[in-house]
Protein backbone atom coordinates (compact mmCIF):
# COMPACT_ATOMS: atom_id res chain seq x y z
CA UNK A 1 0.00 0.00 0.00
CA UNK A 2 1.77 2.94 -1.15
CA UNK A 3 2.49 5.87 1.91
CA UNK A 4 0.06 8.39 1.43
CA UNK A 5 -2.61 5.60 1.08
CA UNK A 6 -1.52 3.99 4.45
CA UNK A 7 -1.01 7.40 6.18
CA UNK A 8 -4.76 8.64 5.57
CA UNK A 9 -6.23 4.45 6.12
CA UNK A 10 -4.52 4.71 10.03
CA UNK A 11 -6.10 8.49 10.30
CA UNK A 12 -9.75 7.28 9.21
CA UNK A 13 -9.15 3.92 11.58
CA UNK A 14 -8.12 6.34 14.58
CA UNK A 15 -11.08 8.68 14.07
CA UNK A 16 -13.45 5.83 13.51
CA UNK A 17 -12.04 4.10 16.86
CA UNK A 18 -12.54 7.13 18.71
CA UNK A 19 -15.86 7.99 17.37
CA UNK A 20 -16.91 4.72 18.25
CA UNK A 21 -15.81 4.29 21.58
CA UNK A 22 -17.99 4.04 24.70
CA UNK A 23 -18.48 6.95 26.21
CA UNK A 24 -16.02 7.75 29.85
CA UNK A 25 -18.57 6.97 32.70
CA UNK A 26 -19.02 9.83 34.78
CA UNK A 27 -17.88 10.00 38.66
CA UNK A 28 -20.30 9.59 40.98
CA UNK A 29 -21.39 12.66 42.89
CA UNK A 30 -19.61 14.35 46.32
CA UNK A 31 -22.32 16.60 46.53
CA UNK A 32 -25.76 15.73 46.35
CA UNK A 33 -28.43 18.26 45.73
CA UNK A 34 -30.81 18.90 47.96
CA UNK A 35 -33.84 17.42 46.26
CA UNK A 36 -34.36 14.26 44.10
CA UNK A 37 -33.45 10.51 44.26
CA UNK A 38 -29.79 9.22 43.49
CA UNK A 39 -28.70 5.96 42.54
CA UNK A 40 -25.37 4.45 44.91
CA UNK A 41 -22.50 3.75 42.41
CA UNK A 42 -23.60 5.72 39.12
CA UNK A 43 -25.18 8.82 40.79
CA UNK A 44 -23.21 8.61 43.93
CA UNK A 45 -20.73 7.08 46.24
CA UNK A 46 -21.33 5.66 49.30
CA UNK A 47 -20.22 7.24 52.27
CA UNK A 48 -21.25 9.34 54.88
CA UNK A 49 -23.12 12.84 54.24
CA UNK A 50 -24.05 15.82 56.22
CA UNK A 51 -26.11 18.67 55.27
CA UNK A 52 -26.97 22.19 57.38
CA UNK A 53 -30.61 21.36 57.29
CA UNK A 54 -33.73 22.70 55.72
CA UNK A 55 -33.42 24.27 52.39
CA UNK A 56 -36.79 26.52 53.29
CA UNK A 57 -36.04 29.87 53.48
CA UNK A 58 -38.73 30.13 56.00
CA UNK A 59 -40.33 27.52 58.60
CA UNK A 60 -43.65 27.58 59.62
CA UNK A 61 -44.20 26.35 63.37
CA UNK A 62 -47.84 24.98 64.64
CA UNK A 63 -48.09 24.26 68.12
CA UNK A 64 -44.21 24.39 68.30
CA UNK A 65 -43.88 21.57 65.62
CA UNK A 66 -42.56 22.46 62.19
CA UNK A 67 -44.42 21.94 59.37
CA UNK A 68 -43.37 19.28 57.09
CA UNK A 69 -42.09 21.45 54.10
CA UNK A 70 -40.48 23.38 56.83
CA UNK A 71 -38.26 20.22 57.19
CA UNK A 72 -35.84 18.56 55.28
CA UNK A 73 -36.19 14.83 55.32
CA UNK A 74 -34.17 11.72 53.46
CA UNK A 75 -34.37 8.29 53.27
CA UNK A 76 -32.15 5.08 52.44
CA UNK A 77 -33.51 2.22 50.17
CA UNK A 78 -32.47 -1.19 49.66
CA UNK A 79 -33.80 -1.54 46.15
CA UNK A 80 -32.76 1.15 43.51
CA UNK A 81 -36.98 1.95 42.91
CA UNK A 82 -36.72 3.72 46.25
CA UNK A 83 -39.98 2.30 47.33
CA UNK A 84 -41.62 3.11 50.69
CA UNK A 85 -41.57 -1.03 51.02
CA UNK A 86 -37.66 -0.59 51.11
CA UNK A 87 -36.92 2.08 53.45
CA UNK A 88 -33.67 1.42 55.97
CA UNK A 89 -33.35 4.50 57.30
CA UNK A 90 -34.86 7.76 57.39
CA UNK A 91 -34.60 11.22 59.44
CA UNK A 92 -36.36 14.33 59.38
CA UNK A 93 -35.62 17.76 60.76
CA UNK A 94 -35.18 21.70 60.51
CA UNK A 95 -31.42 21.31 61.36
CA UNK A 96 -27.96 20.18 60.34
CA UNK A 97 -28.14 16.28 59.79
CA UNK A 98 -25.57 13.12 58.58
CA UNK A 99 -26.57 10.37 56.33
CA UNK A 100 -24.88 6.79 56.16
CA UNK A 101 -25.15 5.84 52.45
CA UNK A 102 -23.48 2.43 53.14
CA UNK A 103 -22.79 -0.30 50.96
CA UNK A 104 -26.39 -1.69 51.51
CA UNK A 105 -28.23 1.28 50.39
CA UNK A 106 -29.14 1.06 46.22
CA UNK A 107 -30.74 4.34 46.47
CA UNK A 108 -30.78 7.91 48.71
CA UNK A 109 -33.91 10.15 48.40
CA UNK A 110 -33.64 13.81 49.86
CA UNK A 111 -36.81 15.86 50.25
CA UNK A 112 -36.29 19.94 50.72
CA UNK A 113 -32.61 19.64 51.86
CA UNK A 114 -29.45 22.07 51.57
CA UNK A 115 -26.87 20.00 49.34
CA UNK A 116 -25.54 17.26 50.85
CA UNK A 117 -21.35 16.78 50.75
CA UNK A 118 -19.34 13.85 51.51
CA UNK A 119 -17.73 13.44 54.52
CA UNK A 120 -14.29 12.84 54.09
Amino acid sequence: MPRKLRAAATLVASVVAIACAPPAGAEPLDEIPGNGVFLVGPDIAPGLYHTGGSGSNWTVWINDVPTQDSMCSWFTYSTPDASRDHVLQTNTSVGPMYANVNTAVKAFESQNCQPWTRVP
